[in-house]
This record gives C-alpha cells, structure tokens and sequence, in this order.
C-alpha cells in the first residue's frame, strides 16, 4: 500500500470521510447522552451513512486521470 502524493488535496475534498466521522459522532451521542435523543432521530447515523456511500460512489475519479498524475 502506498500513499498518494496528493494526499492532502483528496482530504480536503472526502465529503464521504467527513460523512462518515459525523455518523459515529451522532452514534457516540445518542448512546452516551440518553437526554440528546429526544432531540436527534435514531436514522440519522443510517442517513449520513448512506450519504457517506453516495459521496463516494459520486466522487471516484477517472482511473486513467488517477495514473497520469502520478507518474
């Protein structure tokens, strides 16, 4: 496994890494402060999830653009 060398380009950019880490923190939340789910719906960690996997599949980049820039 390497690491890209536009690392921190593509990280700006994650809208799925950032969906995700949202999903966990509403996750820790709604478990941990039972007050806060009244307020918080229980689909919501499933909604950015799923978000998450749209984000992905929408960002995915030409695998021929990916090779010439690295090269």
């Amino acid at each position: 496994m390497k690491l890209i060398t536009d690392w921190r380009r593509v990280l700006s950019r994650a809208w799925s890494l950032r969906l995700i880490e949202l999903a966990a923190l509403a996750d820790i939340i709604l478990n941990l402060v039972p007050a806060v789910s009244d307020f918080l719906p229980w689909w919501l960690t499933l909604l950015l999830l799923g978000g998450a996997y749209v984000a992905r599949m929408l960002a995915q980049p030409d695998k021929e653009n990916t090779n010439a820039k690295t090269e």
